[in-house]
């Protein structure tokens, strides 16, 4: 994690912050050759974690009636099938996706996080939601 990060909006930002949390804890089991064990607990976060941060982001972007709602909800979507597609490939055996998990919340934190997300950020801070 980053101050650059953070968007001011402590609920994003803790939301975010526990993304970091699961992309770092999976790096570092990869350095230690310990992937395969992490693997399938972070895969499951990462659905609890969309349950609940695409939910509150989707209802903040709602509030501030925010033009660009259905396509960036059309990401969160596309996020979804991935997760579910790893967790489908694991209960399949393939337990060698840890660098495709890793490639794949790495390029989503630099792309959506830091891009998209930062565009609804203005207009949310306007509207107070902190």
């Amino acid at each position: 994690w980053k101050d650059s990060f953070a968007f001011g909006i402590e609920s994003i930002d803790q939301d975010h912050k526990k993304l970091v949390e699961m992309i770092d804890e999976l790096y570092t089991a990869m350095s230690q050759g310990k992937a395969k064990e992490v693997v399938s607990d972070i895969v499951a976060g990462l659905i609890d974690y969309t349950k609940i941060h695409f939910r509150r982001e989707e209802m903040y972007m709602k509030t501030i009636g925010y033009n660009e709602f259905e396509g960036h909800k059309k990401l969160h979507g596309e996020f979804v099938d991935k997760v579910n597609e790893f967790q489908n490939k694991l209960r399949e055996g393939k337990i060698n996706i840890s660098v495709e998990v890793t490639t794949f919340l790495r390029d989503w934190l630099s792309e959506h996080i830091l891009n998209t997300d930062k565009k609804f950020v203005p207009a949310m801070l306007q509207y107070e939601i902190k």
